[in-house]
């Protein structure tokens, strides 16, 4: 079922959560190749955006015109400021702002930024304001349950943000003070859906393809977002079950987009190295495999390595937990 983001129109409401050094652009391109229907940049400072000149801000705002429309994830805790983001973001071809309000991390919290700003729906408000008046693209937010079981107040939130002109509200169904723990709260996701008429996306514990469904069922959400299990498994967008020939095709295919695309490669190989570690989940001796991986510099090598290493097993068979897309 089609979901609508302003005048964008994505065909498939399977969201892929931004994440921190994962959600660049070769990832981007690798899922939306087997399904994702809606992508994001990685989250990014407004203040970063707009005074930032280190290769990596250039590197983490980066949009690949074959992946349009793709959106730019802000935050931050200054309207001012998320608004001058938000206008360059627009310039520099995001099809819609998001702005983060529930990441937990201790450093965005300090600035007062992501979960912080569950605890002031005033200046949540202020920021949604000013993003959604600087722009004539969407602008969609991402908050979280609550700051703890004492302040879950998505609803409220939801309801605040709505009426500053908000376009979608994605929700992940954990408090601040969770984090990544425990068991996501679907029932929020319906109670939210409930109060607020613009899409809802539900996000947390989705990982299987048939979760994808079941969320929607289970909560009436308009979309739903997938975040730890689409790593080393863009199979989770399409339902497919890889054979370890496909695995390590992706593997290959996903390790020379990244190479291809950050300037520095010796660095490159070095933060690729968390994703073999997701791709070969599940395969026999992967421990050691990866172990000796990470000991080496030269691209040539880990690709002897790698192709060493898928041709033990039978091409055709299925790693041990596969069976998760």
């Amino acid at each position: 079922m089609p979901l609508q983001i302003g005048s964008n129109t994505f065909s498939r409401p399977h969201f892929m959560a931004p994440m921190e050094g994962v959600t660049d652009v070769p990832f981007r391109k690798i899922i939306r190749k087997h399904g994702c229907g809606v992508t994001c940049t990685q989250m990014i400072h407004a203040e970063g955006l707009l005074r930032g000149t280190e290769r990596r801000i250039r590197e983490i705002s980066a949009l690949d015109p074959g992946e349009h429309p793709v959106g730019m994830q802000l935050c931050g805790h200054d309207p001012g400021m998320v608004s001058e983001a938000s206008r360059k973001a627009e310039d520099m071809g995001a099809a819609f702002i998001d702005i983060n309000m529930g990441c937990p991390a201790k450093n965005i919290v300090k600035l007062g930024a992501g979960a912080a700003l569950l605890r002031e729906p005033e200046l949540a408000a202020q920021i949604a304001r000013a993003a959604v008046r600087s722009v004539r693209i969407p602008v969609t937010v991402k908050i979280r349950a609550g700051w703890d079981e004492q302040y879950r107040n998505a609803v409220e939130i939801g309801e605040v943000l709505q009426r500053e002109g908000v376009a979608l509200l994605s929700v992940h169904a954990r408090t601040k003070a969770q984090k990544f723990q425990g068991r996501a709260d679907w029932d929020l996701i319906r109670d939210l859906k409930e109060h607020i008429t613009i899409p809802v996306v539900g996000n947390g514990d989705v990982f299987s393809y048939s979760d994808f469904e079941r969320m929607r069922q289970t909560t009436g959400a308009d979309g739903v977002m997938v975040a730890r299990g689409a790593l080393g498994n863009p199979w989770i967008f399409s339902g497919v079950r890889p054979t370890v020939t496909e695995i390590q095709k992706t593997l290959l295919e996903h390790l020379d987009l990244h190479l291809s695309f950050y300037s520095n490669p010796a660095a490159a190989l070095v933060t690729f190295r968390k994703h073999i570690v997701w791709y070969t989940k599940g395969l026999a001796d992967a421990a050691e495999f990866r172990l000796r991986v990470f000991k080496e510099r030269s691209h040539e090598v880990i690709l002897r390595m790698i192709h060493q290493f898928f041709d033990r097993f039978d091409p055709a068979s299925y790693p041990a937990q596969s069976d998760a897309c």
